[in-house]
């Protein structure tokens, strides 16, 4: 069975020890998992660079580990292998929302049996799309609808 993780750490409802110490034992039984690079370290500590953060909570236990890194995109080690994808360039209207959007596109494509470029390409548009407008879902697009951050031009379609 796949079971995924977002770490998703709040600091106003327990502390860092209190969460590593949940986190740790969970890790090994949750593929894929997604953090940010504040809550992968609550795993790792000690790094701060992406890869080594990646390559750190894989070695816990999951093939899939994966380190949004917001307006910079995502750094991913999925079965081994080292992946980037830069994020989709929008204006930030309201980030609430964004990594559950981003889990929402990986998971999404995993279930689909999509490849890893895939999952990660998916995952960064529905962040895209997810922060340019107000709320947490009420931007988020069908998957028709995913080309349309693909437009390069100024036209109105």
């Amino acid at each position: 069975m796949t079971v995924s993780l977002d770490i998703d750490f709040r600091s106003l409802l327990w502390s860092e020890e209190e969460a590593r110490s949940a986190l740790l034992p969970l890790l090994s039984r949750c593929d894929p998992v997604f953090a940010g690079p504040h809550e992968a370290r609550l795993a790792v500590p000690g790094t701060d660079d992406p890869q080594e953060l990646a390559q750190g909570t894989s070695d816990l236990g999951p093939s899939d580990a994966v380190i949004k890194l917001g307006a910079e995109g995502v750094f991913a080690l999925l079965d081994g292998q080292l992946h980037r994808q830069p994020a989709k360039p929008v204006r930030v209207h309201d980030s609430v929302g964004a990594g559950d959007a981003f889990a929402a596109g990986y998971l999404a494509e995993l279930l689909a049996g999509e490849p890893p470029e895939k999952r990660l390409r998916t995952a960064a548009l529905l962040g895209a799309f997810a922060v340019s407008t107000a709320g947490d879902w009420e931007g988020l697009p069908r998957r028709s609808e995913l080309a349309l951050l693909d437009h390069h031009d100024d036209n109105v379609r």
